[in-house]
């Protein structure tokens, strides 16, 4: 089994959007990853965990993937997916955040 993990604090991200803008967030999320978080009150705890998310998938992966080969999204149950280079990946992905930090978790099995 391999595993990653990340943890942001929720004030990193906030600070490089106020600083990059829409630089950062093009460089970092995919179309529809924007659209849900900026559906929300407050977006920064739902883009810092893609943010986290992201980070977490690449760590599975060995760090041959860039942030805009992975999408996180959601399930109408809530339940988070991911995809790799606009496939269904097989990456099962743990998504939280307090007030001040996001983490997530993902892991898939070996294909043996």
């Amino acid at each position: 089994m391999e595993i990653g993990i990340d943890i942001e604090e929720i004030e990193r991200v906030k600070r490089a959007y106020n600083r990059w803008g829409e630089r950062f967030i093009n460089r970092v999320f995919s179309k529809r990853e924007v659209e849900y978080c900026f559906s929300k009150k407050n977006p920064f705890p739902s883009l810092t965990g893609r943010f986290c998310s992201k980070e977490a998938v690449i760590k599975v992966y060995g760090g041959r993937l860039y942030f805009k080969d992975i999408e996180v999204l959601n399930e109408k149950s809530g339940k988070p997916i991911v995809y790799v280079k606009g496939k269904r990946s097989d990456i099962k992905l743990s998504i939280s955040h307090s007030r001040l930090y996001a983490v997530a978790v993902a892991f898939r099995h070996d294909r043996d």
